[in-house]
């Protein structure tokens, strides 16, 4: 079956190392990351992205513009960092929340402040959604359901994010490809109307050796580190392990990183200007791979009309 590719994006404020959000708060991610670098190479390829909002960013009245004006194809989505959202929205020097961990009252109420949000902004309800940190929960899918969602990108398999602060927060098992979640755990498969697109991770070869394995960090389709060479790789390794498993169905890829990423100074990733270029050279190799397997890259929420 034809494989396809989602390239998400998580879309932030400014940060810098230890992402520590620029004071006051700055959006150079997107006038300089997306608007310049970012949207104009997705255009030279046909690519379709999905930047997936946080609440500062749409409450910026200039960024909201430069995103209106985008040229090309892309999708708007939804991405909580829990404190930026009422209720008690404020804004913290990092990002720490994981939202599984609100009471269920408190994360509806975020949630739906996000949603009607976007949907005031932009005149129409967001489809996709990821959590900041990944840190959905046993609410979170059926709130996202009850809010009209129909994409969910959280997952991220072979990852256990207990010690980022996150007890028991793991996706080990989960599934690589899209998949109907379980409404109260996300990572199994169950009978849930929305779709879960996981993050594209592998695992490496030490990844089951005893002992070890656990601490050993699988690999991400992520073009903050590594070579192009890697990413390419990366992608050939899922696409061969899904038709191995599922012959019968489309085959997705999700890479994901930050706006941030791609503009010196403005996360840990990319200090300098050659660490940016350098991410930048990473995505266009993946999405020159893309074009030369002859796969569509498109937005998370096309991805429900592949398995319709």
């Amino acid at each position: 079956m034809r494989a396809y590719l989602c390239v998400s994006i998580d879309t932030e404020c400014d940060k810098g190392l230890a992402w520590k959000s620029k004071r006051p708060l700055a959006f150079d991610g997107i006038f300089e990351g997306i608007v310049a670098r970012l949207q104009p190479l997705f255009c030279v390829h046909g690519a379709k992205p999905t930047y997936l909002l946080s609440p500062e960013v749409i409450r910026d009245a200039e960024s909201v513009e430069a995103l209106r004006t985008l040229r090309g194809a892309f999708e708007l989505g939804a991405h909580l960092h829990g404190e930026y959202a009422e209720p008690g929205a404020f804004e913290p020097e990092v990002t720490k929340d994981f939202q599984r961990d609100y009471t269920e009252a408190v994360e509806r109420q975020k949630l739906t402040y996000l949603t009607e949000l976007f949907t005031r902004t932009f005149g129409n309800k967001p489809r996709s959604f990821r959590a900041g940190r990944f840190g959905i929960g046993e609410n979170s899918i059926p709130i996202l359901s009850d809010l009209g969602y129909e994409v969910e990108s959280s997952v991220t398999p072979f990852m256990d994010w207990t010690r980022s602060g996150a007890k028991g927060l793991s996706f080990l098992g989960a599934p690589t490809q899209p998949y109907h979640p379980d409404p109260r755990a996300p990572a199994k498969v169950g009978a849930s109307k929305m779709l879960e697109v996981p993050v594209t991770i592998r695992p490496r070869a030490l990844s089951y050796a005893p002992f070890v394995g656990k601490y050993v960090e699988p690999r991400w389709l992520r073009p903050t580190r590594g070579s192009e060479t890697g990413i390419v790789d990366l992608a050939k390794d899922e696409i061969k392990a899904a038709r191995a498993a599922h012959r019968d169905r489309p085959i997705v890829l999700n890479a994901m990183f930050h706006n941030v990423e791609v503009i010196a100074g403005a996360s840990p990733y990319a200090q300098t200007e050659a660490a940016a270029e350098g991410i930048m050279d990473r995505l266009e190799a993946l999405l020159v791979f893309a074009r030369k397997e002859d796969i569509r890259v498109i937005g998370l929420s096309d991805v429900p009309e592949l398995f319709a």
